[in-house]
């Protein structure tokens, strides 16, 4: 398929045109969601090396897994649960989470145009995250990128429910943690 023709179509139509060879869809599907896998990768580890590697590894699997691939899910979806495999692993490897960098890069931007107040709330906020598990945080995080309650119980591959439930401890113990201060 022509690169133009690519820019039109679907995530899905994409990766069904990669396995049957159309090297050009790939590319596509790529430069569309390079970005948001990286800062979503980099947001939970903190260290840019080790999301490179997450990252690199989560597009292996996509070419890996290409021939296999079926849209029961959006492509997006399925690139984020691949993701959100390898965090998993890494994590259990780490035993340990990191400060996120959401927070810090946040932080910077309120910095970099003069708004001291906000960059102290952002520092605040940024401590209260610590004390959330690592499954509610990165549902929390699945829901800041825009996906739906259904979309990161694929991702994280739970039950809606319990999407819903790591939502509502994640706001209930930030909420009291943040109350806890005042």
């Amino acid at each position: 398929m022509s690169k133009w023709l690519n820019n039109y179509l679907s995530d899905e139509m994409l990766m069904r045109a990669y396995a049957r060879g159309d090297q050009n869809a790939f590319t596509q599907l790529y430069e569309r969601h390079k970005l948001s896998l990286y800062h979503f990768l980099l947001r939970q580890t903190n260290r840019q090396s080790v999301c490179e590697e997450l990252a690199h590894d989560a597009w292996l699997a996509v070419i890996r897994q290409s021939a296999n691939y079926q849209s029961t899910a959006k492509f997006k979806t399925w690139l984020f649960r691949i993701a959100h495999n390898r965090l998993v692993d890494y994590w259990r490897r780490q035993k340990h989470r990191s400060k996120l960098v959401v927070v810090e890069e946040l932080e910077e931007l309120a910095i970099a145009q003069d708004k001291v107040d906000e960059s102290l709330r952002l520092q605040e906020l940024g401590g209260h995250l610590e004390h959330l598990s690592a499954e509610q945080l990165s549902t929390l995080l699945l829901k800041v990128e825009g996906f739906s309650y259904a979309e990161i119980s694929k991702i994280t591959q739970t039950k809606k429910e319990t999407v819903k439930s790591r939502l509502r401890y994640a706001t209930k113990t930030l909420k009291l943690s943040m109350e806890a201060v005042l």
